[in-house]
């Protein structure tokens, strides 16, 4: 898309837009910036387009932004007393995704995570950060996410992801600290920190699981989890959902999770055996072995596979390729058939 091109959709929700709304429906317009007439086309270039005196801007912030992961992320914020967003070190409100440096499709990348936290939030009613779909200057796309850790004061609420809650290292665990665990000890890790108060928040995060599952993201890892404090009971709960992609568009030949579901396969039900991927009966089975109601467990299951026609409806409104939303749903609907298979009940 040309970078004066309008969109016939909200570049954060793809609701249809009148003549009137430029880029942004009234309420994400609202969400994302506070009311402000924000356009969705940056006034700077992406990394590797920059000129002489954005670079050495780029440079700078790479150097001192704090945020895990390898993608380039960059720290935004409205400019004082403009709509206009600008790259900044300080006070930042948002994080900006420019096009990631892999292989397959990575011009994709920012819609694929547009799209995946949309479906979160529309179809499964999962709590997720605001984000939308910009444009540098140049044209390409972006991926824009408002922080949820920064109150409107400026203050950062605590919070810490699930790597930090096990005590996991690189220095201590090695190079895939991140990966040598599970999604069982992740649920442990819950109920320790939130001895009180964890069913609530351990149901999120095995919905969560399953959602990561249908949409192909394989690379679901303890960073990508977390727990915060909110100001308004001054307790620890699930963050809002993040950094939620379809990886199997860009890796294709990568695992179908970035940890497995128990840190002991040999006790795994023998359906992942027997068919070589999860299926529903090692879901409903973590759901067991993490202490969650199976009343609860199986009407999440019974969830995750509904919804087909919602879902179509935001793959094709989204910022991908049809190529790609075509992918996108052949993913979803092998995961589908996937989560609704039973061994334990076709025996």
């Amino acid at each position: 898309m040309s970078p004066t091109k309008k969109s016939a959709y909200c570049a954060g929700c793809y609701r249809r837009l009148t003549k009137q709304q430029p880029d942004f429906c009234a309420s994400c317009q609202r969400e994302l910036f506070g009311g402000a007439a924000v356009s969705a086309v940056l006034a700077f270039s992406p990394p590797k387009q920059a000129t002489p005196k954005e670079a050495l801007r780029y440079r700078e912030l790479t150097r001192q932004m704090s945020m895990s992961g390898v993608q380039e992320k960059f720290s935004v914020r409205l400019a004082a007393g403009t709509a206009a967003l600008e790259l900044t070190n300080a006070g930042g409100q948002y994080i900006l995704k420019p096009i990631p440096s892999i292989n397959v499709h990575p011009e994709a990348v920012p819609a694929n995570e547009h799209l995946t936290m949309q479906l979160a939030r529309q179809v499964f009613r999962l709590p997720t950060a605001a984000c939308a779909v910009l444009r540098f200057a140049t044209g390409q796309p972006a991926y824009l996410t408002r922080r949820f850790d920064v109150q409107p004061d400026g203050r950062r609420l605590l919070q810490e992801d699930f790597a930090q809650l096990a005590g996991r290292t690189q220095q201590q665990h090695g190079p895939n600290y991140k990966y040598d665990y599970s999604y069982e000890e992740m649920g442990q890790v819950i109920r320790q920190a939130l001895p009180a108060t964890y069913l609530p928040e351990l149901t999120a995060f095995f919905q969560l699981l399953l959602f990561n599952y249908l949409v192909g993201n394989g690379d679901a890892h303890l960073k990508n989890f977390s727990l915060h404090r909110t100001p308004h009971d001054e307790a620890y709960h699930f963050t809002p959902a993040y950094d939620l992609l379809s990886t199997k568009l860009h890796f294709p030949d990568e695992s179908d999770t970035a940890v497995p579901l128990c840190p002991d396969p040999t006790n795994d039900p023998p359906a992942f055996d027997a068919l070589g991927f999860y299926s529903h009966d090692n879901f409903l089975e973590l759901g067991r072995r993490l202490g969650l109601p199976l009343s609860r467990v199986r009407r999440l299951l019974a969830d995750i596979v509904q919804h087909e026609a919602k879902i179509q409806a935001l793959i094709d409104r989204s910022f991908l390729p049809p190529d790609l939303q075509a992918r996108y749903a052949t993913v979803v609907a092998e995961r589908r058939q996937r989560l609704r298979y039973s061994l334990a009940a076709a025996g």
